[in-house]
């Protein structure tokens, strides 16, 4: 789809100096998909530089040798961010998604590129590359970089195949199609490291992940004949195994593999005491529009909502409205 990409690269054209960020807690895909970006911009002469609003997990650091990507820092980057004619936002199109960079990003008035796979309420941008059918967004990036028949270096192949692998859930997710499949062979024929990237990623969790594992298995609530899931990740759990927010990518999906649960949420708290709820569906259930009901989004089957109610409060209210919404689809189900 070549045409897709024209306003993009007319973005592209005039610009010296960009800026590259991503959503809060950024995951696989979303660094992989700014990792691929900067390498094809730093090659055809830009200057580039990625800075989020959260820090880099540390089980993503193996892809970043050869690039550095810092935290942002209103005092140490407003200067950065002057000298920028233009900003690049993937994998996320909501501003509030964005955490502190926003503020200067909006102060600064950026001309901003969005490309993202979510479904999104709000628009972030003037322009947009939003394909809700894509299994990832470095699924997109791979479009483009074909289209503008990009050098695709070891960097940019290992890049893209953590997008793909971590955002299928290691292509076992509903978004997974044929096309994903395609890309991935033609990753692995580049030479993707498939071996190293799945044990960098699933392979090597720390002991206080480990722990943090455990814990919320254990105290997972069953509702609704056992057929929805929730559990609470909070600053005292944290505190209790000496886990590190980052290290909790991933547990959204920890009720998946349980028979007969169709519907799950994970509550995160924040050092502030609000907290987020993320939203999973093993295909049945259109969860996001529930998501969409505490000012969230994402895909059909997975989704997010920041909330503004302390843990407890939170809980309860979400509670409420995901048994109401649970029993809608109970029907459909039998």
């Amino acid at each position: 789809m070549e045409h897709r990409w024209s306003p993009f690269r007319q973005f592209l054209a005039n610009k010296s100096t960009i800026l590259i960020t991503t959503h809060l807690n950024p995951d696989g895909d979303a660094l992989g998909s700014e990792l691929a970006l900067a390498h094809y911009l730093r090659e055809v002469g830009k200057r580039v530089f990625i800075i989020n609003s959260d820090p880099l997990p540390h089980f993503l650091h193996f892809l970043t040798d050869d690039v550095h990507i810092e935290q942002f820092s209103g005092e140490r980057h407003a200067g950065i961010i002057d000298h920028c004619d233009g900003c690049i936002v993937v994998d996320v199109s909501e501003w509030k998604r964005l955490g502190e960079i926003s503020t200067l990003i909006k102060a600064r008035a950026l001309p901003i590129a969005c490309i993202d796979h979510h479904l999104s309420a709000g628009k972030l941008g003037d322009i947009q590359v939003l394909d809700e059918y894509a299994s990832s967004t470095g699924e997109l990036i791979y479009d483009f970089l074909k289209t503008v028949k990009a050098n695709f270096s070891q960097s940019v192949v290992d890049a893209l195949y953590t997008c793909i692998l971590t955002d299928t859930g290691s292509f076992k997710f509903s978004n997974t199609t044929a096309q994903t499949h395609f890309i991935a062979a033609n990753l692995l024929g580049m030479g993707a490291h498939f071996e190293r990237i799945y044990a960098e990623l699933y392979e090597s969790d720390s002991k206080s992940r480990t722990l943090l594992k455990g814990h919320l298995l254990a105290d997972m609530k069953f509702e609704c004949d056992d057929r929805f899931v929730w559990f609470v990740l909070s600053q005292e759990l944290l505190k209790k195994t000496g886990a590190h927010l980052w290290e909790a990518e991933g547990f959204s999906d920890l009720a998946r593999p349980i028979k007969g649960v169709e519907m799950s949420i994970m509550f995160s708290e924040s050092k502030d005491g609000l907290c987020k709820a993320s939203f999973r569906s093993k295909g049945k259930i259109p969860i996001h529009k529930l998501a969409e009901h505490f000012g969230g989004g994402g895909h059909k089957y997975a989704a997010g909502a920041s909330l503004e109610w302390p843990l407890r409060e939170a809980i309860e209210k979400v509670i409420t409205a995901a048994k109401s919404y649970f029993d809608q689809y109970s029907c459909s189900m039998i």
